[in-house]
């Protein structure tokens, strides 16, 4: 029951993977942006690996990030030659996991999003204003809508304490694609900046965990494709790794448990715009993120979480908006 209990205190821990979503969309006349919305940060792993303890999970996490540097390769630079200056996101999740038995399970991620916007009208990707011969025009916009919800199968009767296991399922458009404030007649936010992509994508992943004295590990794994575009968008392909371990030898006294992982993400060119063969050149990256954080064990079925992401490397095609840091709380309750 104790090997049990630790493989359930992992599949608790909410490890995520990852950085910045960046992508380029002209949805403003003379507008040419580039931006990172980000919405695929806290998606790994969401609700959490199956439980070994308990049938049923209910989790609420919170996520905030704030993009408001411009990354360009594997620099920083002026935030002068990217139209985009700030996208600041409020993450509601909401996560619910059940297991049928012991081999088959299904999870829920209900998203929610805060999200507020500032672009520069005049600006294009590159250069700056100054450059162009024009002065700056601030736009903003806001928003405060459902995302797309994703919803996952999962097997675990690969072997009898369901340390390994597979997952499968479809993010659906369930998110706006014309969210916050209008200006001449299209939405400010950019396509990848919108709550919803308007496509169905497709979701496959696996894991492993395993229990050494007073300490476990994890690694996950999770590709998302998406099998179709909206209005001629279809964003690009991602690859999203997670590799972790927890301490548990002050648990009893303490209640705490240590975390410690590393992100990784890739995400591909989008499509809709750009160059056509390659897609939205301002978009796409690779980046790998060390995320220390700890959980809280209020009691056996109620939990908190928390974890800072922290970039270590980080690359971005073109010219994208990127965090200083990302941060996650939470709190789980299973019966």
């Amino acid at each position: 029951m104790t090997d049990l209990y630790n493989l359930h205190k992992i599949a608790t821990l909410r490890f995520l993977s990852t950085t910045m979503t960046a992508i380029t969309i002209a949805m403003i006349p003379n507008m040419a942006s580039a931006c990172a919305c980000g919405c695929g940060v806290f998606n790994l792993g969401l609700p959490g690996l199956p439980s070994t303890f308990y049938k049923t999970k209910i989790s609420l996490q919170y996520d905030y990030m704030n993009q408001d540097e411009t990354q360009h390769g594997s620099s920083i630079v002026s935030g002068n030659l990217n139209p985009d200056k700030q996208i600041e996101t409020n993450f509601f999740n909401l996560n619910i996991q059940h297991m049928f038995n012991h081999q088959w399970g299904i999870m829920a991620m209900i998203p929610y999003w805060n999200r507020h916007f500032a672009t520069d009208g005049n600006g294009t990707v590159g250069f700056t204003d100054a450059s162009q011969g024009v002065s700056p025009q601030i736009l903003t916009s806001n928003a405060t809508v459902l995302s797309d919800i994703r919803i996952m199968g999962m097997y675990t009767g690969f072997s009898t304490d369901m340390s390994s296991g597979i997952t499968f399922g479809l993010k659906l458009p369930t998110g706006p694609t014309n969210a916050g404030n209008y200006y001449q007649g299209g939405p400010i936010m950019d396509r990848d900046t919108q709550p919803g992509t308007g496509t169905n994508d497709l979701l496959l992943g696996g894991y492993k965990m395993g229990n050494h004295p007073d300490w476990g590990w994890f690694t996950q794994i999770l590709w998302r494709h998406a099998l179709d575009s909206y209005q001629g968008y279809r964003p690009g392909d991602s690859v999203n790794l997670a590799v972790g371990a927890h301490y548990d030898g002050i648990e009893t006294s303490t209640h705490l448990i240590p975390t410690l992982q590393l992100n990784y993400q890739w995400r591909g060119h989008d499509q809709g715009g750009g160059d056509a063969a390659y897609g939205n050149m301002n978009s796409g990256y690779s980046n790998l993120y060390i995320t220390p954080g700890v959980q809280i064990d209020l009691s056996s079925k109620w939990l908190l979480n928390t974890a800072v992401y922290l970039p270590i490397y980080r690359y971005a095609n073109g010219y994208q908006q990127v965090a200083h840091f990302m941060v996650n709380a939470g709190v789980t309750y299973q019966f």
